[in-house]
C-alpha cells in the first residue's frame, strides 16, 4: 500500500494558497515538503492551479527614451543582407561631417 502525500484536504488548502499568490516554495514550507512536489501536484491538477506565467509581464523601465550616440565622422549603412553597419564617413559619398 502506498501512502500518498497529497490528500484531497491538502490539495484544497494548497489551491487556496496558490490563488492567494504564494509561491510553490512558500506552500512547500507550510506543508513540510519540497518545492518540486508542489509544482508536480499543481501540474497534475492544472484545472485547479492555473498558470501564473500568462499573467506576469515585466514593467517597462521608466526614464528618458534611448538616444543612439551620434558620431559625426561615422555613418550607418544597410548591407545587402539587411544588417545595419556603422562605417567611417567617406566625404566624396556622404558629404562632410556636420559641426
Amino acid at each position: 500500500m502506498t501512502i500518498t502525500f497529497w490528500t484531497e484536504d491538502k490539495i484544497v488548502k494548497a489551491e487556496k494558497l496558490w490563488k492567494e499568490g504564494l509561491s510553490a516554495r512558500e506552500i512547500a514550507n507550510l506543508f513540510g515538503s519540497k518545492k518540486n512536489t508542489v509544482i508536480n501536484m499543481a501540474h497534475r491538477n492544472r484545472d485547479r492551479f492555473p498558470s501564473r506565467q500568462d499573467t506576469w509581464h515585466p514593467q517597462p523601465k521608466a526614464g528618458p527614451p534611448f538616444q543612439p550616440i551620434r558620431h559625426p565622422d561615422r555613418v550607418t549603412r544597410v548591407t545587402i543582407s539587411g544588417a545595419h553597419v556603422t562605417m567611417p564617413r567617406v566625404p566624396c559619398i556622404d558629404g562632410y561631417a556636420e559641426p
